[in-house]
């Protein structure tokens, strides 16, 4: 299977509703509490040359923890520094305004591999997200347990051994090499789908969406039963805003694993994009049951449903529950003053004493 760090579109994040739209007091209107992409920073507009690029990022470990004390460096092909910093205690890091050129990115830690990464800056939007994992030292990286697939028995011995290399190569970060190696296997086999399913999120990490969305349609329509690909194809779609189209293939997925919480974490995400708020709600409340250990985002996200539904203060519990769980989080700063500002406004007075209707006499 394709590395944590690089699987899933998850946490495509909304934007909470103006003041205008909720009914909140004209001051609330100015906050603008935008939720970007894992790990992305708002962007001031105006502030980037055509030539810079926003960098920023989060370190975990192997196991999805975070890691609190490792060094981020920045260097040019002639391995001259650009900018070295520490992550937050979130395990973040933020390296504004960079030109736009390629680098090596070069993470430490005691007790870790040294992360080594070649970052192509110099197209793509202003904003460029990575997600690091770091291998804990004389550890090999430990592959979970792969979901049944009924292409893998039929795949040839020589689609296998291509197959094996791609995953070694997107374990070493050798993404050129990784998807020389997949498109191999499925050269040798075209409805491998563990092959196709890992190319196609590949693919999207180049930006490739078009081969990425071929590749995962392959998948689904060679192997039905290999759900990983249902979530990747919802996740893309949900990235392009087709809506209708992720609701489709994830309906299909929830049908056949219906205990996996990332099905209803995107359906959640095409849901609020169509804006069916109530049922968004309902899909982002099942992943968060289901989740083993669900992501703080997972509180940002129904916050932002519930302030579209007027319901302040479930928003503002659900802003509770991300602090509690992030309280140096990416979205920390903003959640924090939109909570003042909720608290100076009155909403959540104003609906705490708001009287229950009066049943109606038959």
């Amino acid at each position: 299977m394709v590395p944590s760090n690089g699987r899933r579109f998850d946490f495509v994040f909304n934007t909470f509703s103006t003041a205008a739209t909720l009914g909140l007091p004209a001051k609330l209107a100015v906050l603008g509490f935008v939720l970007l992409l894992p790990c992305g920073l708002p962007a001031q507009e105006g502030r980037l040359t055509p030539g810079q690029v926003d960098l920023n990022g989060r370190v975990r470990t192997d196991q999805g923890g975070t890691v609190k004390s490792a060094r981020v460096r920045l260097e040019t092909l002639d391995s001259e520094a650009v900018a070295d910093q520490p992550v937050t205690t979130a395990g973040e890091f933020y390296f504004p305004a960079v030109a736009k050129r390629v680098y090596y990115l070069i993470v430490t830690a005691e007790g870790f591999e040294t992360y080594r990464e070649q970052l192509d800056l110099g197209a793509g939007p202003n904003v460029f997200s990575v997600t690091v994992t770091l291998i804990p030292a004389n550890k090999m990286p430990e592959r979970s347990a792969p979901p049944p697939a009924l292409s893998d028995a039929q795949a040839p011995k020589e689609a296998k051994r291509e197959y094996e290399k791609g995953v070694k190569a997107l374990q070493s970060r050798k993404l050129g090499d990784a998807r020389k190696h997949l498109e191999a296997a499925v050269g040798v086999y075209p409805c491998y789908a563990r092959a196709q399913t890992d190319l196609g999120v590949l693919l999207s990490q180049e930006k490739d969406y078009k081969g990425s969305e071929a590749a995962l349609q392959k998948s689904v329509t060679c192997d039905p039963g290999y759900v990983d690909a249902y979530s990747e194809l919802g996740a893309l779609l949900n990235a392009e805003r087709r809506y209708d189209e992720a609701v489709a293939v994830l309906d299909q997925g929830v049908r056949q694993a219906p205990g996996s919480w990332q099905f209803y974490y995107q359906m959640g995400v095409a849901q609020y994009g169509l804006k069916h708020y109530d049922l968004a709600e309902q899909q982002y409340t099942k992943a968060q049951s289901l989740a083993p250990n669900p992501p703080p985002e997972l509180d940002a996200k129904l916050a932002d449903v519930y302030l579209r539904e007027n319901s302040f203060q479930k928003a503002y519990a659900a802003m509770q529950g991300y602090l509690k769980a992030q309280p140096d989080g990416r979205l920390a700063p903003r959640i924090k003053e939109i909570m003042k500002q909720m608290e100076s406004s009155g909403v959540l007075q104003a609906q705490q004493t708001k009287p229950s209707p009066v049943p109606q006499q038959p």
